[in-house]
């Protein structure tokens, strides 16, 4: 009896149990965290993006050059924000609003898992310089 009670209480190797059960949590909690820091980066570029379609449409009247800059700039994230649409303002308007639509992906999921994106839309507004 004597012997088992000194097996049960010798506490050897019971740091690299627990820390063994711990290294998954710390895993996915990492994981989570760049997840958040990938979504709030997409905010910020979708805004930005916004601003500077508003920018060029404003100097240069032109739908088009205005999206290529717009497009510059989501095509500079990698593949986790997708662009659905940027809606143009409408023609010979002194003040005008546009809005950019995007799809953010998750990061850690693989492409066979079919995941939900998250869609996220900000508006800039703007005047005509004359």
């Amino acid at each position: 009896m004597k012997k088992w009670k000194s097996k049960f209480k010798n506490e050897e190797g019971s740091a690299t149990i627990e820390f063994l059960g711990i290294v998954p949590l710390a895993l996915i909690l990492l994981m989570i965290l760049i997840q958040f820091i990938v979504g709030i980066n997409g905010v910020l570029v979708t805004q930005s993006a916004a601003n500077e379609y508003a920018n060029v449409y404003s100097i240069t009247k032109s739908p088009e050059e205005a999206q290529q800059a717009a497009n510059n700039i989501l095509s500079s994230t990698g593949d986790y924000l997708q662009m659905n649409e940027i809606t143009t303002p409408a023609a010979g308007a002194k003040e005008f609003e546009t809005t950019v639509s995007v799809n953010l992906n998750m990061v850690f999921l693989p492409d066979s898992i079919s995941a939900p994106s998250i869609p996220y839309s900000t508006t800039a507004y703007g005047r005509v310089i004359e």
